[in-house]
């Protein structure tokens, strides 16, 4: 009945098997969206957090001017300006690259004739999440400074962030 050579094998553990895959798979693909969504979430609130530390280093900055030269009117509109959040000199914001969030600065200039410039502060990994200091326009530098996916690592970060980039040196 059966010829030479011909081996039956039941397909039943071979579909169970392959749905068995499958659901790892879809499990492994809906896990890194899920991180992709969260790097861009940890990638925003990095902007934010940027942004609330350069309002507060310049709002110090003025009181301790006004402090040091007394009462000057331009100080007093500056920090009056800065403790109502009407005055935003400089903006964080987020430019999609292929495999890297690039986070920008953009500063305005006193002469709104010359419109904004922008620089690289950050670069953020979109796979990842891994932060790293540029080293240039293009590309970021060897070396992670942060690990969004660490939340120590990732806490660490949003505690010493600053506005000019200084926390992601390599001490």
């Amino acid at each position: 009945m059966w010829e030479r050579g011909f081996v039956f094998v039941p397909l039943l553990p071979h579909l169970f098997l392959a749905q068995t895959l499958s659901a790892q798979f879809d499990m492994t693909t809906l896990l890194e969206a899920e991180l992709k969504v969260k790097v861009l979430k940890w990638t925003e609130k990095l902007c934010r957090t940027l942004e609330q530390q350069y309002r507060d280093h310049s709002l110090r900055s003025a009181i301790h001017n006004q402090k040091m030269n007394g009462t000057d009117e331009h100080l007093q509109e500056r920090v009056r300006k800065l403790e109502t959040e009407e005055e935003d000199r400089i903006r964080f914001f987020i430019k999609k690259g292929k495999k890297f969030y690039k986070i920008c600065m953009g500063w305005k200039q006193p002469n709104p004739q010359f419109g904004e410039d922008i620089s690289v502060h950050a670069f953020v990994d979109k796979e990842t999440g891994e932060v790293y200091k540029p080293a240039g326009w293009k590309q970021p530098a060897k070396h992670v400074r942060f690990d969004m996916r660490d939340e120590t690592q990732r806490a660490r970060m949003y505690a010493i962030c600053d506005w000019a980039g200084g926390y992601l040196y390599i001490r």
